[in-house]
């Protein structure tokens, strides 16, 4: 079943706003290959107040990283965590735990350092790096922090990308910066969201995001993140 209302831009233009107005959330969106992930994400990368992240790094310099840029960071992007070697992924899980949580640490030369966070996440991997490390998700209690977001990929969509291909400049592999689209405060859907099967960490996040989405968008929202892959870009 195809997205009627989201698309990955509204996704992470929401959170964005989100962490702008002090009310972060965090968002796992993933997708099979050629799906247009780093190339939603990318576009944001020298975006005001966003950190982005699309390399793989060692536990330690990838905390270290996200901490030096704290103060500044109100939505993380971290790209491709597919890159992530299977003996980092748990200590990558652990780290967005903590920054969830408004606190991240690393230690360096025998010292530990602390950061304050107070920012929004979007973090991108493949659909088989998804399952393949739920079981740690739910192991380290981030699977409840974060809203699943689980797609696939549409005839339709494919189609159109093919043609943004043959339009395309042959060296052309990178997206235009963009600003986020600017989300007007709408209202927080409480009610609609009390009808629905909640977790209650789920529940904050959703709640947070309804504030700029439709009802309709709010709707699909959380039907995708219990959809289990019904739903294609």
């Amino acid at each position: 079943m195809k997205l009627k209302y989201l698309t990955l831009n509204k996704l992470v233009d929401t959170a964005y706003f989100c962490g702008i107005d002090g009310t972060p959330v965090s968002l796992i969106i993933a997708a099979p290959p050629g799906a247009g992930k780093t190339w939603s994400a990318s576009a944001l990368a020298e975006t005001d107040f966003v950190q982005y992240l699309c390399k793989p790094f060692s536990p330690s310099e990838h905390r270290k990283i996200i901490s030096q840029n704290a103060a500044r960071t109100r939505l993380l992007i971290n790209d491709d965590l597919s890159l992530t070697s299977r003996w980092n992924a748990k200590e990558y899980l652990a780290t967005f735990c903590m920054i969830h949580d408004g606190e991240i640490m690393y230690t360096q030369w025998k010292t530990t350092y602390h950061a304050h966070m107070h920012c929004s996440m979007v973090l991108y991997c493949t659909t088989d790096y998804f399952h393949s490390n739920l079981d740690d998700m739910k192991a380290i209690g981030f699977a409840d922090r974060v809203i699943p977001i689980i797609l696939g990929l549409s005839n339709e969509t494919r189609k159109v990308y093919q043609k943004y291909e043959q339009k395309s400049h042959l060296f052309d592999n990178k997206p235009v910066p963009r600003n986020p689209e600017f989300l007007e405060v709408k209202s927080v859907k409480t009610e609609l969201l009390a009808k629905k099967d909640i977790d209650p960490r789920a529940f904050r996040n959703l709640r947070r995001m309804s504030q700029y989405l439709t009802e309709e968008e709010t709707e699909e929202l959380v039907d995708v993140a219990h959809s289990n892959e019904r739903y294609e870009l």
